[in-house]
């Protein structure tokens, strides 16, 4: 067998692969034979149709198979003698195959860059302060408060703490995008942290019956397309004005979140929940921080195909929202991201092997026991719906990037 690699751009190969005439030829033998004994010709017995007889009649049929089988049986071998680690499917063409003369084909492959040594020089972390503040328990207790309140008509101007019941009516600007459609009886919540800012100022001391039109800028860089740096104006009429009628903190009120038996334990617990956020806000940071050094200290072309999958993931997931996002947006959008993705993902694997960074049996052991407790069930049901949802290699490598990670983090000194 012959095999000649030609470069192409980035890591892609064009891989021309030349199979020795009496390897052919017995291939092409092997078919017949298997044809002569199953053709069902008229004028013959079954297993004695002449050769010249089955050639003339299932030439091509043959040679489709001739070449399927010796592809098949060669492709790994041509690979493992090129020294080459493709990804993705291979792209066939130039097919030339006949009895008596050798076979050859080429491969339009992409193969896995080669990472001779990952650099971790010069890492550095910026501190991030993990404690929790007893404002930020108090903010929290609030909220839950408001949660629990009853809500009181009132007949008087709405304030920055009441929520306001408005039927609105696109009339102007971007209409045909919302469909001119009315929207009734929407809720505004004046102090909500997501509440449009146009609707708090727009709204702040209206009463019942009160019509006032309120203009709301989308962004330009707003997702969906036809609404990006549109205006629309809506005529927006108060139903109703509400007030919070807010539960005293005490006990009754811990009983009543269902969360504790008294307030105490509920602050208790609000303080352990906020340091559990707290602790994984760092652990974003962290890993985004070195993740961003280390794609930019270790810079390498990546497999388009592997890019390309990321974003058909990233594509899939964003039309499932919303069914008519444009994928070419999404794609351009989410290019470097998917190039940097896929970097960090060949470069910690490739420091593990470097640095001798493994996953244990232990450490899949604990990651299990954990997953078992969280969702109160014993490790022996935990392990039969993983093993169901195909999530072992996913822990696995969820697992060894944490390793990774707080190898990092110790070169940078945490």
């Amino acid at each position: 067998m012959k095999v000649d690699v030609i470069e192409k751009e980035g890591l892609k190969r064009e891989m021309t692969v030349e199979i020795p005439a009496e390897i052919v030829d017995a291939a092409y033998a092997k078919i017949y034979n298997q044809l002569k004994k199953n053709a069902k010709l008229d004028g013959f017995r079954p297993g004695k149709t002449p050769l010249s007889v089955i050639k003339q009649k299932f030439k091509p049929e043959a040679t489709a198979e001739v070449v399927d089988e010796l592809i098949k049986e060669y492709y790994g071998e041509a690979i493992a003698e090129a020294k080459l680690e493709p990804v993705g499917t291979p792209i066939l063409s130039n097919v030339d195959i006949d009895e008596g003369k050798p076979m050859s084909f080429t491969l339009g492959i992409e193969i896995m860059p080669q990472i001779d040594t990952v650099r971790v020089e010069n890492l550095k972390l910026t501190k991030v302060e993990g404690t929790v503040e007893d404002k930020q328990v108090d903010d929290l207790l609030t909220q839950i408060q408001k949660e629990q309140a009853t809500l009181r008509a009132v007949d008087r101007a709405a304030t920055e703490a009441d929520i306001v019941f408005v039927d609105l009516k696109p009339i102007s600007g971007a209409v045909e995008a919302l469909g001119n459609t009315p929207l009734d009886n929407q809720e505004i919540v004046m102090d909500g942290e997501n509440t449009v800012k146009e609707f708090k100022d727009g709204l702040l001391g209206a009463k019942r019956d009160d019509t006032r039109e309120i203009t709301l800028k989308y962004p330009e860089d707003f997702q969906d397309k036809k609404y990006a740096g549109q205006a629309v104006t809506f005529e927006t009429t108060v139903k109703e004005v509400k007030e919070r009628i807010l539960p005293e903190l005490n006990d009754d009120f811990a009983k009543q979140t269902t969360m504790a038996e008294t307030l105490l334990e509920l602050k208790l617990k609000i303080r352990k929940n906020l340091e559990k956020e707290k602790e994984s806000e760092v652990a974003r940071t962290r890993k985004k921080e070195l993740v961003d050094q280390m794609v930019e200290l270790n810079s390498f072309d990546v497999p388009d195909t592997m890019v390309d999958s990321y974003l058909n993931g990233v594509v899939k997931e964003h039309q499932q929202h919303n069914p008519k996002a444009n994928e070419k947006d999404i794609r351009e959008k989410y290019r470097q991201t998917g190039i940097n993705t896929v970097r960090w993902y060949l470069i910690y694997h490739r420091l593990a092997v470097q640095e001798k960074i493994e996953v244990s049996s232990e450490d899949t052991e604990k990651w299990i026991k954990n997953f078992a407790d969280t969702y109160h069930m014993d490790t022996g049901k935990a392990k039969e719906i993983l093993a169901k949802t195909g999530r072992a290699d996913d822990i696995k490598d969820g697992l060894l990037e944490e390793k990774v990670l707080d190898f990092l983090a110790d070169k940078a000194g945490k």
